[in-house]
């Protein structure tokens, strides 16, 4: 699904400003459905197996993303699955397959491998990403993440052309959303007197930070994984 750089960014402002996602303040917040094939009611993720193309970050982004992980867990923890590591964070570019059954996913990831490794090596070598970390957002009640915007419209359609690349492989009915997930939900109900707290420490930093972070990502960094739960990634293709 192709978007330019001005649509792109009016969206991403939208999802912030229109209470980060987050319900009505008179409404209980309901996690997904889908989320307990990620994580169990006790908040311990469980196995969820599928291949996905992100970037990886530098250490310098890490440390950064996970100070901003660990407040969230010192406030909020008993809203919030097992945490995370620092390790795992990355950001999106476009997932493939995922599945709670492994034997289901392997067919799928053996042909998207042998289709990756023929292109992955066109999608380096693009010189430098720079991105903005532009707000958190509950992402579809299942998880907090970061948003992030290219600086520009030159990046963005670099992006924006890995993105088809790898969509012509696993279509996916969506736009491009550049996201590093920061935390998932325990899932549940919550009532408002509850999830309010959760959501102005969202806002308040939204807030805060309003004119964005920049990073830098080396587009060779980009990268071919497969997980087998959602704190576990490893490369696939190198």
């Amino acid at each position: 699904m192709i978007e330019n750089y001005f649509d792109y960014v009016n969206r991403i402002q939208t999802l912030i400003q229109h209470r980060a996602c987050f319900p009505p303040a008179d409404e209980e917040f309901k996690t997904s459905p889908n989320l307990v094939q990620k994580c169990r009611e006790d908040g311990s993720i469980c196995p969820f197996y599928g291949d996905t193309v992100v970037f990886q970050l530098p250490k310098s982004m890490k440390q950064y993303l996970s100070s901003i992980q660990k407040s969230l867990y010192q406030e909020h923890g008993k809203f919030l699955s097992e945490i995370l590591t620092e390790e795992s964070l990355h950001i999106t570019l476009h997932d493939l397959s995922a599945s709670t059954r492994k034997s289901e996913i392997t067919p799928k990831i053996e042909s998207h491998d042998n289709v990756i490794k023929s292109f992955l090596l066109s999608l380096k070598d693009k010189g430098t990403i720079s991105l903005v970390a532009k707000g958190m957002v509950s992402m579809v009640a299942s998880s907090i993440v970061m948003l992030f915007e290219p600086v520009d419209e030159q990046v963005h359609n670099t992006i924006q052309q890995m993105y088809e690349s790898v969509d012509e492989i696993c279509p996916l009915p969506y736009p491009l959303t550049l996201h590093c997930t920061l935390a998932y939900y325990k899932p549940g109900t919550y009532p408002p007197e509850e999830w309010s707290s959760l959501y102005k420490s969202i806002s308040q930093w939204n807030s805060q930070n309003s004119d964005g972070i920049r990073f830098a990502l080396d587009s060779n960094m980009i990268d071919y994984q497969f997980f087998c739960s959602m704190k576990k990634y490893e490369s696939i293709v190198g």
